[in-house]
C-alpha cells in the first residue's frame, strides 16, 4: 500500500512540475488545485488527505528522479509554500540534517513518566513527551523553556499554512527571552530544512519582540535524542549546534561517565 501511495505521488507531482517547468527556472510555481487537475489528466484517484502529497515529499520520500535529474551540480528541488494553497518546486543548497555519529552522547536521568512511555502511539508524540519531561531544550540551550503549545497551526502571508510541533518560551541568565520551535521527527522521517525556514518565517511574524531559536529533534538507534539549533546562513538552513542525549536509570550514569563529561566541558 505504501508503494501504490508513494507512485501516486509522484506521478501527481511529475506532472505538476513538468506543465509548469520552462529550462532554466530555479523556481516552478504551483497551486493545491493544480494536484487536482493532474490526478484527474493521469486518471488517479485523488487522495483523502491532498496535503499528504506535499507532506510526504516534503519529509519521507524524494521527489521523482525526473525531476531530480534537472538539478545542477550542488543543488536540490524542494517544495516550499508560496502563500495559502500555493506552493514552488525550489532549487536549493545539497544539504541533509542528520545526527553525526561520532558525536559524544551524554546520559541523562530518566524523568519521563512510564505512563506516558506506554501511552504514545506514535515516535512523534514519545519524543515530544521526552523532551518536555526531561527538560531538554533547558539543558540544551542553557535556559529555562516552558511549553507554551503543542501543533501550532498558523499561517504566513508568503507561505500559507504552517503547523509547528511544539512552541517553547525561554528566559536566560541574562534575561533575554526566547520563542523555540521545535520540529520532531521520528527514526524514519527526514528532517526538512523547509520545516525551520518556515518556523522562523512564523515567529518572526506573531513574537517580533522575541528571539528566535530554531530546534529539530529525533530519535536515534537504542532511544538516543539528537538535538539540532538550525539558523538560516546566506539563505540556507544550517546547524549551529547539535548534541545527543540518552535518558536512563540514575544509577546507570557511572563516575566514568561523569569524569567524560568534566573533560568535554574543558575542550
Amino acid at each position: 500500500m505504501a508503494d501504490k501511495r508513494s507512485n501516486r505521488y509522484e506521478a501527481i507531482l511529475e506532472h505538476v512540475f513538468f506543465d509548469n517547468y520552462e529550462q532554466g527556472n530555479d523556481e516552478v510555481n504551483f497551486e493545491r488545485d493544480d494536484l487536482v487537475k493532474a490526478a484527474s489528466s493521469l486518471n488517479i484517484d485523488l487522495p483523502k488527505n491532498l496535503g499528504d502529497v506535499i507532506y510526504s515529499t516534503r519529509y519521507r520520500t524524494s521527489l521523482p528522479s525526473s525531476i531530480c535529474e534537472l538539478a545542477p551540480e550542488g543543488k536540490e528541488w524542494i517544495i516550499r509554500g508560496r502563500g495559502r494553497a500555493k506552493y514552488a518546486f525550489c532549487l536549493a543548497g545539497t544539504f541533509r540534517i542528520k545526527p553525526n555519529e561520532m558525536l559524544l552522547t551524554t546520559k541523562i536521568p530518566d524523568a519521563t513518566p512510564e505512563i506516558i512511555r506506554a501511552a504514545a502511539q506514535t515516535d512523534e508524540q514519545a519524543l515530544l513527551a521526552v523532551i518536555r519531561y526531561n527538560r531538554l531544550i533547558d539543558i540544551f540551550l542553557g535556559v529555562a523553556a516552558y511549553s507554551l503549545q503543542n501543533h501550532l497551526r498558523t499561517t504566513v502571508e508568503e507561505i500559507g499554512q504552517v503547523e509547528i510541533d511544539e512552541i517553547y518560551v525561554a528566559v536566560d541568565s541574562a534575561g533575554q527571552q526566547y520563542i523555540i520551535p521545535v520540529q520532531a521527527k521520528g527514526h524514519n522521517d527526514e528532517i526538512g530544512v523547509t520545516q525551520p525556514e518556515q518556523d522562523l518565517a512564523v515567529c518572526s511574524s506573531k513574537w517580533p519582540s522575541f528571539t528566535s531559536r530554531s530546534i529539530a529533534v529525533q530519535f536515534m538507534d537504542d532511544g538516543v535524542v539528537a538535538l539540532f539549533l538550525l539558523v538560516m546562513n546566506d539563505g540556507e538552513i544550517r546547524v549551529a549546534k547539535e548534541a545527543h542525549y540518552e535518558l536512563v536509570p540514575y544509577a546507570e550514569i557511572t563516575d566514568e561517565d561523569r569524569s567524560l563529561y568534566r573533560q568535554a566541558e574543558n575542550i
